[in-house]
Formats: C-alpha cells, structure tokens, sequence
C-alpha cells in the first residue's frame, strides 16, 4: 500500500475520506457523549478505531514481520512513539468541544490551528520533516484561513 501512496491522485482521494472521517466523527463522538460521557466516548472511539488499524498493520507488515524491531526501537527518538497520545487528547477535546460551539467552528479552528503548526513545524524541519520555508504565499494563504475562520465564528 505504501508504494500505492506515491500515486498523487490516489492520496488525494485517501485524504479527501480523512477529511470527511474527521468531519463527521466529532459530532458523532459528540453526541455520544451527550448520552454518556466525553471520557467514554474518546475512549470508545479509539477502542473501535484499533481494529481497522490492527488490520491494515497486519496487511501492511505481514503480520509484524517486515519490520525490523530492535533497528526500530534503537533508531527511532523517544518522542516518535507518543503520537497516539495527543490523538487521544485531541478526539477527547473534540468530543468535548463540538456540541457546544458547532461542527463548523469547531472543526474550522482545529484546522487552522492544524495549519499553524504545520507551516511552524515545516518552517524548521522539526521532527525530521522536509524543511520547508513560510513564503509570502504560504503566509497569506494562513492568514486568509485565519479570516475564515474568524467568519465562521463570528457570523
């Protein structure tokens, strides 16, 4: 599959299903924990989340077996393995957030915040990404998010 993704158009389309799975799982989340509690449902949707994510583990390294375990370990900084953390932080503040602001401020500010750190993190090749520069336009386009972001809130 991951030779799959060098298809442009393909991860296109895989993230194009990202967006809408994220769209559409605050408010889902949300309204689980309107019947339960916002604990409950963060947890539940990551309990139900790993099974999609155990298959396609198994598929992609035959059962584990690709990967070269101790290299991983030993190669790989501390901080590469605690990324599931702040996915737990970020569906349990979804899913205590979006019910009281809306879908669309929640989602808005999410992903402008998402931008943010994206061009902050590219801007200094953090967390060994490919260093890339804010341009004018790069910084415009933020800045245009930014305003739309303050519309939808604001209107």
């Amino acid at each position: 599959m991951t030779d799959a993704l060098a298809n442009v158009g393909l991860g296109v389309v895989l993230l194009i299903i990202g967006g809408i799975c994220t769209g559409v799982q605050g408010p889902m989340n949300g309204r689980l924990a309107m019947s339960t509690s916002g604990s409950f449902s963060a947890f539940l949707s990551f309990a139900l989340g790993f099974w999609p994510l155990l298959i396609y583990f198994l598929a992609d390294t035959r059962g584990g077996r690709s990967v070269n375990w101790s290299e991983s370990v030993k190669d790989t900084p501390a901080y590469a393995w605690l990324g599931g953390v702040f996915g737990g932080i970020f569906v349990l503040i979804l899913t205590l957030v979006i019910h009281r602001r809306g879908a669309s401020i929640t989602n808005g500010i999410i992903v402008v915040t998402q931008l943010i750190i994206s061009v902050i993190i590219d801007q200094t090749g953090s967390f060994d990404v490919t260093q890339r520069d804010c341009t004018g336009l790069r910084g415009g386009g933020l800045a245009c998010m930014i305003v739309g972001i303050v519309l939808v809130t604001l209107f």
